[in-house]
C-alpha cells in the first residue's frame, strides 16, 4: 500500500486525489461506485468521518472512511492514512479491519474497510474498559485519552457504541480514535519491531 501513500505534496488536494485514484486503479485497488453499492445496505448517513454499510450475508460492516477526518486530533499527516487501520489492528486485533480498497466520493478519496460484526446486546462499564485498556499497555492520560507514549486512544466511553461487551464475555473496541505521537510507519515499527515500508 505504500504506493498509495505517495503523491506530490506540492499538488492541490484534488490533484493528489487524482494521483491516488490512478495509483489505486493501477494496483487493482479501486472500487467504482457501482461496486460500492453491492457491498451492503447503508446503516448510517455520511458524516465527516465515514459512512457505514451492513452486509447481512457476510455478517460484516463495510466502512468508507475519509482519510482527512479528525486529522488534527489524530496528529496524522497526508501520508499516514494507508497505515492507520494497521495500527488499529495491532492495538485491537479482535476487531481488525480488512483493507478492501479505495473509492471516489464527489472528488474526495475514501478508504474502504471491512470489519466483522460483534455478537452482543450489551456494553462494558468504565472499570472494565479501563482494565482492558491497561492489559494492552494503555493507561489514563487525562479524562478522555489512554496511552503508552507511542499512541493515545479516545472515544472509548462506556456510554458510546465504540466499545462493546460481546456475548462471549470479551470486550471489543470497534473504532476508537487513535492519536499518533510519531509518523505512522515509525509507530508501527515501535509497536511491532517491523518496518512496514520494508515488507514486500
Amino acid at each position: 500500500m505504500s504506493a498509495l501513500s505517495g503523491g506530490n505534496a506540492d499538488c492541490s488536494p484534488r490533484d493528489q486525489v487524482r494521483h491516488l485514484i490512478a495509483a489505486a486503479k493501477a494496483a487493482d485497488l479501486f472500487l467504482p461506485r457501482e461496486r460500492i453499492k453491492t457491498l451492503g445496505d447503508v446503516v448510517s448517513k455520511r458524516t465527516g468521518e465515514s459512512s457505514v454499510l451492513w452486509n447481512h450475508s457476510e455478517n460484516a460492516f463495510y466502512k468508507l472512511k475519509n482519510p482527512d477526518a479528525k486529522r488534527p486530533i489524530k496528529h496524522t499527516s497526508a501520508t499516514d492514512w494507508p497505515y492507520e487501520h494497521i495500527i488499529h489492528n495491532i492495538l485491537f486485533p479482535e476487531c481488525s479491519y480488512e483493507f478492501v480498497g479505495v473509492t471516489d466520493d464527489c472528488g474526495e478519496l475514501r478508504i474502504v474497510l471491512k470489519q466483522c460484526a460483534v455478537s452482543t446486546e450489551s456494553f462494558p462499564d468504565r472499570d472494565q474498559v479501563i482494565q482492558e485498556l491497561a492489559k494492552r499497555g494503555l493507561y489514563p492520560e487525562d479524562r478522555y485519552f489512554f496511552g503508552d507514549g507511542i499512541v493515545s486512544v479516545t472515544d472509548v466511553s462506556e456510554h458510546g457504541d465504540n466499545v462493546l461487551l460481546g456475548d462471549d464475555g470479551k470486550i471489543y473496541f470497534i473504532d476508537p480514535l487513535i492519536r499518533l505521537h510519531f509518523p505512522a510507519t515509525e509507530t508501527i515499527q515501535l509497536l511491532t519491531g517491523i518496518n512496514p515500508e520494508s515488507v514486500k
